[in-house]
């Protein structure tokens, strides 16, 4: 192989969804089965979030043991002590409907369908003003924007004298400056709030969200505008602002590693919106757009920033996202509740928690006292080189439009479809990695480990009972499932074995009814006679395989070269590699100028890894596509020269 293979990995969708089956025989019982564990197993005893005494103590930094049924006390903590692990039915559960999901081709039930993903753009937002009249609707105008403070400052940037205590949105009188030519202008010298000392007014826009000095500029109407003309200006609802602006605020206030300024500079721009939203008609209040092709806006409090996705996950998944009807053979099996509450349907099968098989000192389960793991992020939807389909022949793409040979078309991000991780023979975790407040100390149940446990059945079909008998005694062919957490470490893998199979049966006989208890044979119980999908079947075989992925091919999270075979760290640049521009340019001059490089293979592929890419990541915002550290604001080196002293 040539490179590393990414943690996670999609199995396609089917042409089309399954509906509930519609066999009539019904059948009654348990299923006993086992699981033995092949890597460490981590589920969390969510009763303290302090279990453990850490060597060097750090704020907010989180440790949990392993599950049991013991109620910590998170006063105290529990270096040296163990408790016996029991594997919730909960936990289990959810891994086996994931999987019965996948191979019967039913719906998504877990998916966050409501979610808009985020993509970074390499679009230089616009200056607007967003006007609320006074019955209430919003319209979005075309503004211009002018640097405040003195020209004369010794330290460029300067904050005016008192602005900090203004919040954005606030009217601000002044006169324009002497305009260099029709793109530059000098910083506006003087202004006021009160109204009588200059001609022009516009709205104080506070810049400082990620960046390390603060630059106050005005929004002015770049035209001015008839307020009796409804049809005048870009309208939106309230939720459009909501959901397209304060979504971004959102996902830079959720980035790791963001500064106290920065975040309190989000957070006041944030609290100044919801203001405005919820304040008195004929106000307006300074925002940053951006219009790919008609029909279609972003709104941003910066200018490099990202743009909220006009369609959620639950559209882009179309029929396989979670049932509303037509319910599938998932929900039918595992029950539902219908949208809005309509409807619901009971689940035909229970899930006891998993015992261990033996029993022993409760030490002797697990790997070691307690360990930190390297840190582990939320899903990167954004990056949509790992989470789309690349349209053909597309340079770029996100999941309304994609851009091919310079030209933008408005389409609908294809989803890879669902998401699985790759078992790892071998789990290498570093020693000594520093906790954090990102990061998470916990106790793992070693490998090798087995547990006990029983599925109850009630009123099901053959087809089903067989179904789950399959994915349960999946160990017998090699295959693995995935349970608990920190699965991209390596964490989780379990075999399943079934032991026995016992079917209760009512008879009638003298006038009484007799409950026979009868052991069903597993002989025969086939991938294809259990009757699944036919087209998910190779997919599935390569990636729940255990062996799959060579032990000596490294399984991470995208690397540079020099972080081959050491914990993740910066792992941005990556993504940040991954990008070049069409034109050849350091700088891409646009959307339409960033070019995706490399994209994750498909499952079946022969070589399924990915190339480590050497280091020629550059600091600058400009070059830095995907930064997670927050460095995603409006910055005067993201900008032409011509923006530096005024107007843009």
């Amino acid at each position: 192989m040539k490179g590393f293979v990414n943690p996670y990995n999609f199995i396609k969708f089917p042409s089309k969804k399954a509906k509930a089956y519609t066999d009539e025989d019904r059948h009654t019982g348990v299923i006993e089965y086992t699981i033995t564990t092949k890597t460490p197993l981590f589920i969390p005893n969510s009763s303290s979030d302090s279990a453990f005494k850490i060597s060097k103590k750090v704020n907010d930094h989180k440790s949990y043991d392993f599950f049991s049924y013991t109620e910590l006390d998170p006063t105290k903590t529990y270096n040296g002590k163990y408790h016996i692990p029991v594997i919730p039915g909960s936990e289990i559960r959810g891994v086996v409907r994931n999987v019965y999901e996948t191979l019967t081709n039913s719906c998504m039930g877990l998916l966050n369908a409501d979610e808009y993903p985020v993509k970074r753009s390499m679009e230089m937002f616009k200056p607007g003003l967003m006007y609320k009249d006074k019955e209430g609707n919003f319209a979005l105008y075309k503004a211009e924007s002018w640097k405040i403070g003195s020209i004369e400052s010794k330290e460029k940037g300067s904050v005016p004298k008192g602005f900090e205590n203004y919040p954005n949105g606030t009217k601000v009188y002044y006169k324009e400056p002497l305009r260099i030519n029709r793109f530059d202008a000098k910083p506006i010298e003087k202004y006021s709030m009160k109204q009588e000392k200059y001609p022009e007014e516009g709205y104080l826009i506070k810049w400082g969200m990620g960046v390390k000095k603060a630059h106050y500029h005005v929004f002015s109407l770049k035209e001015k505008m008839n307020l009796r003309n409804k049809n005048a200006g870009i309208h939106f609802s309230k939720d459009d602002i909501e959901r397209k602006l304060l979504r971004v605020v959102d996902y830079y206030l959720a980035e790791p590693g963001l500064t106290n300024a920065n975040k309190a500079a989000y957070e006041e721009y944030k609290r100044d919106v919801e203001a405005f939203l919820k304040g008195k008609e004929n106000s307006y209040f300074p925002v940053n757009y951006s219009s790919p092709s008609s029909g279609i806006y972003y709104l941003a409090p910066a200018v490099y920033t990202k743009e909220v996705s006009d369609n959620n996950i639950g559209k882009l998944a179309g029929e396989f996202a979670p049932c509303e009807k037509d319910y599938c053979p998932a929900c039918d099996l595992f029950g539902y509740v219908g949208k809005n509450n309509e409807s619901c349907k009971g689940s035909k099968i229970r899930f006891t928690d998993m015992y261990v098989s033996e029993e022993k000192e409760a030490e002797s389960y697990y790997m070691q006292d307690c360990i930190t793991i390297q840190t582990l992020g939320t899903p990167k939807l954004g990056n949509t080189e790992f989470y789309l389909r690349q349209p053909m022949g597309a340079t770029f793409w996100n999941y309304d439009y994609y851009i091919r040979d310079k030209e933008l078309t408005l389409s609908n991000g294809i989803l890879r479809g669902r998401k699985y991780y790759w078992h790892h023979q071998k789990v290498n975790l570093p020693k000594d990695v520093e906790a954090t407040k990102l990061n998470k100390t916990i106790r793992p149940v070693k490998a090798d480990e087995s547990f006990n446990g029983k599925l109850y059945f009630e009123d099901i079909s053959e087809k089903q009972l067989n179904q789950l008998m399959w994915i349960l005694n999946s160990g017998s062919e090699g295959l693995g499932l995935k349970l608990g957490g920190a699965k991209p470490l390596g964490f989780g893998s379990v075999s399943c074995k079934v032991e026995k199979v016992i079917e209760r049966s009512i008879v009638v006989s003298g006038g009484k009814i007799n409950y026979l208890m009868n052991e069903i044979p597993m002989d025969g119980v086939s991938y294809e006679n259990a009757e699944f999908g036919r087209i998910v079947k190779s997919e599935f075989y390569k990636i729940a395989g255990l062996k799959s992925v060579p032990e000596d091919v490294e399984i991470t999270y995208p690397k540079e070269k020099s972080q081959k075979g050491k914990p993740l760290t910066e792992g941005y640049k990556w993504f940040a590699n991954n990008h070049a521009t069409v034109s050849g340019k350091t700088m891409a001059k646009g959307r339409k100028d960033v070019k995706i490089k490399e994209v994750l293979p498909d499952i079946l592929q022969k070589d399924f890894s990915m190339e480590y890419n050497s280091e020629i990541y550059s600091k600058k915002p400009e070059n830095n596509y995907n930064n997670s550290k927050g460095n995603s604001g409006r910055n005067s080196r993201n900008y032409p020269s011509r923006n530096r002293n005024g107007k843009y």
